[in-house]
């Protein structure tokens, strides 16, 4: 063998071993290459290497397996190893790595300049290692050949000692910058990766103070400390410095101190190690847990613990804070019909939009999905109402997203310290009561928890709490409204509605709680069942000869936007063998109108199937019969206002109902009038032969054992004879809506006399009810805020409660008792 150095390339891609072989090709290099790890391993047992550079992604034995097996070999184990991969430096692969031996790691795409470096780097170190072993071979000869020479075996030796210790320190080092100092700090001896971390040639540095590489007085001092105490660290213990290179550039360093006592004189070792990217990785792990990664605004668990801090220092100073709970109305539409990377864009758009409506001593956070929050430092409630009138007009301007103009608004929803709670968890809840009063109120508005929650607040408040669980509960039922043909007489399709039987609040209709499912997004189960249920009912009517009846379907905007709509409709029809001239879909036309794309996709689908189209509150005046035959709608459901007036009606609406119902016709579509409750509406319709109708007039909604009963009665139902059997039922729910008030107000009077309420105090207690706020109270009652404050003061004393919430929840508590009790005697 001649002097080359060995060099061994182990990857199990032969083009990856040619590009390696290229990068680091020198004349005295000999490169030999394995394409596997057992290869390499029988390489190692016939030569000796100064450097492996080692795939650790391969097939069979991988690179961590290899570099364990070389590293357990006393022949091999000081061999340095340069892990290559794909991989990102995570610190789980860093670990690896280094616990199985690796000296390095280089990522791929190779970088040849830092490549051939390290390799470069490598070789210097094993030909110092090997010129050092030599040196340390002449020295033991010398020493055998000059023994009877005292004197000079005594040198001899010395020198020896010497150079086994600088051998020892430098085998005992990686590719990391290495300094020999002497007991002064003065520096003897570096390696070649001083000079690339650090920015000086060996020449600057020899002979000069450690602490010149040092920045911090803190640096500084420790390193002096440790020079001066002799103190003897071990590798276990690292310590994390700042360092500064040559152009005055500060980084941070891991620093190992190792000593060694050579003719009792300190020889100290230091290797440091450059940590930037590992220190900007763990500052961004940190980063990741306490921000959005959306909008970069501090998440939840940030704004916990600022809220916490910052309602310590209130305290502390006797200073307000203002909570403002702030959700963007609809947003789940816009994910639904523009997708996630418009809404995500969109996000970041409201974060910014924040931002410049508030100050830089605020707290703006995301708590998720559409959800935000804004803590004011030092803020009463006048200036927070200030601050909540700049952020709705701040929404005012659209958001230009691509090609889309977009219009959000935003529900804002406030409570203050210390007047709404003392502590964060029920400041929290009262403006979050306090936004859904918001929502409640139309959207796109701010509520203050001290001046809006009132009984109805409270009632949606508590339905929406309880939605998620009616399902569980069986709470739904399916009900039927029946539809009369005016030229036959007969029911040939009914109107299919979800009621909500609330174990409280008794029946809920659908256009209470549809709104409330549609914020939530759990109006899709909502839907899911009622398809199931209705499909069951369906083959039911089947096996008990019922004659085909077409079931019409109220589907709101979340639902339509889903992705499998149809397909959910197709399967529901194949899976109940129902034909498809059964199953009617309405929907409102303000629908059509912001999802345009999405519904004529849907409609052009379903219509092609034979599924009936119908549009409902025809005549609001959002759609126009041209835009809707182009849409391929079968029928118009008419919106009631154009029966308001039926009775003893103006001409002009006489001429805009007959025209509405003969345009429809002429372009062949079915006309379904709803809200029919006189006989003069009714002979108005006969007379502008509409084809359809429902209401009072011919039926309250029915179970379907009910719709069965009359669909089968031998009799031809007539218009003035025609009845919902649950006509006794409807009488006496209407008589127990009659008494609502009364129970109300009896509940109030059962409140006075338990707890001793005075007259004043009840005046002003039912106006708390009833929403008003301390200000407006004062204006009611012709007293002073002050005077107001003081009775509620006292009213909460006696009803032993700390908020309004909790007052109403009292006075609702008895109300729903006296219901219950009313209801058991329907």
């Amino acid at each position: 063998m001649d002097d080359k150095v060995n060099i061994l390339l182990v990857d199990d891609r032969p083009e990856n071993l040619i590009a390696l072989e290229a990068i680091i090709e020198r004349e005295d290099y000999r490169l030999m290459k394995a394409t596997s790890g057992e290869e390499a391993l029988k390489y190692l047992l016939k030569y000796d290497f100064a450097a492996i550079l080692l795939d650790v992604q391969m097939p069979g034995m991988d690179g961590f397996r290899t570099a364990k097996i070389i590293k357990a070999r006393e022949k091999t184990k000081h061999i340095p190893i340069l892990f290559i991969t794909a991989n990102n430096m995570d610190s789980e692969h860093i670990f690896m790595g280094y616990s199985v031996g690796a000296i390095d790691y280089i990522l791929k795409p190779i970088d040849p300049l830092i490549l051939k470096a390290k390799v470069d780097g490598f070789v210097e170190i094993y030909m110092m290692k090997k010129q050092l072993i030599q040196q340390a071979q002449d020295l033991t000869r010398k020493t055998e050949k000059l023994e009877e020479m005292n004197k000079e075996l005594s040198i001899i030796s010395s020198e020896l000692r010497k150079s086994e210790a600088l051998t020892s320190v430098i085998s005992e080092t990686s590719i990391d910058s290495m300094l020999v100092l002497d007991k002064l700090g003065q520096i003897l001896k570096i390696n070649p990766a001083v000079n690339k971390m650090f920015q000086y040639d060996e020449g600057s540095l020899i002979g000069k103070h450690i602490s010149l590489l040092f920045s911090s007085l803190i640096s500084k001092q420790y390193m002096n400390k440790i020079i001066e105490s002799h103190y003897v660290m071990g590798l276990e213990n690292i310590t994390l410095v700042d360092a500064v290179r040559k152009d005055r550039t500060i980084f941070p360093v891991e620093i190992q101190i190792g000593r060694r006592l050579v003719q009792n004189e300190w020889i100290v070792a230091i290797t440091l190690r450059d940590i930037t990217v590992r220190k900007k990785n763990e500052e961004l792990v940190t980063h990741l847990a306490y921000y959005d990664t959306i909008t970069d605004l501090p998440n939840k668990q940030l704004f916990h613990k600022e809220f916490t801090n910052r309602l310590e220092i209130a305290k502390n100073e006797n200073q307000t804070l203002a909570i403002m709970q702030l959700d963007v109305d609809r947003f789940k539409y816009v994910n639904d019909s523009l997708g996630y990377i418009i809404g995500d864009r969109v996000l970041k758009e409201i974060a910014k939009r924040l931002l410049e409506s508030t100050c830089a001593s605020d707290i703006v956070a995301r708590l998720g999905s559409s959800a935000f929050s804004i803590l004011l430092p030092n803020t009463d409630r006048e200036a927070a109402l200030d601050v909540a009138e700049q952020l709705i007009d701040a929404f005012k301007k659209p958001f230009i997203i691509d090609k889309y103009e977009l219009f959000i608004t935003i529900s804002i929803g406030l409570s203050i310290f210390p007047y709404d709670g003392d502590n964060s968890f029920v400041l929290m809840k009262n403006a979050n009561a306090a936004l859904y009063r918001a929502k409640d109120s139309g959207k796109n508005t701010f509520k203050v928890f001290h001046s809006g929650m009132n009984v109805h607040s409270y009632r949606s408040f508590m339905l929406q709490s309880d939605l998620p669980k009616a399902l569980e509960r069986s709470e739904f039922t399916l009900v039927y409204t029946p539809r009369l043909e005016l030229n036959t007489r007969l029911v040939r399709s009914v109107e299919v509605l979800v009621h909500w039987n609330h174990p409280k609040w008794g029946t809920i209709l659908p256009d209470e709680f549809t709104p409330l499912a549609e914020e939530t997004g759990y109006i899709i189960e909502i839907g899911k069942w009622m398809l199931d249920t209705l499909g069951q009912q369906m083959v039911e009517w089947k096996h008990q000869n019922v004659p085909p009846i077409r079931v019409a379907i109220n589907f709101t905007a979340l639902q339509i936007i889903e992705n499998d709509f149809v397909e959910t409709l197709f399967q529901f029809l194949e899976k109940y063998e129902i034909s498809s001239k059964l199953l009617e879909v309405i929907l409102l036309d303000s629908i059509v109108l912001q999802n345009e794309p999405i519904i004529a996709k849907a409609l052009k689908q379903l219509g092609e199937r034979g599924v009936s189209i119908t549009i409902n509150n025809f005549g609001a005046g959002y759609l126009s019969l041209k835009y809707i035959r182009e849409l391929a709608v079968n029928t118009l459901k008419l919106d009631k206002s154009l029966l308001l007036t039926a009775e003893g009606a103006s001409y002009e609406l006489q001429v805009l109902l007959s025209g509405v119902i003969s345009m429809a016709h002429q372009l062949k579509m079915n006309v379904i009038a709803d809200g029919v409750e006189t006989e003069e509406q009714l002979k108005l319709l006969m007379k502008e032969h509409c084809d359809e109708i429902q209401g009072s007039k011919i039926s309250q909604p029915m179970t379907g054992k009910q719709l069965v009963h009359l669909v089968l009665s031998e009799e031809k139902p007539q218009f003035l004879n025609i009845r919902s059997p649950l006509k006794e039922v409807t009488n006496k729910v209407d008589d127990f809506q009659i008494q609502k008030q009364q129970l109300i107000e009896g509940a109030l009077e059962r409140t006075k006399k338990l707890y001793s309420v005075s007259a004043r105090e009840m005046d002003v207690f039912k106006l708390i009810l009833e929403g008003l706020s301390n200000k407006e109270i004062s204006e009611k009652l012709y007293i002073s805020e002050h005077t107001v404050k003081n009775h509620i003061t006292r009213i909460f004393q006696k009803l032993n409660v700390n908020d309004r919430m909790q007052a109403m929840a009292m006075v609702l508590q008895m109300y729903m008792d006296d219901k219950e009790e009313v209801s058991e005697n329907l």
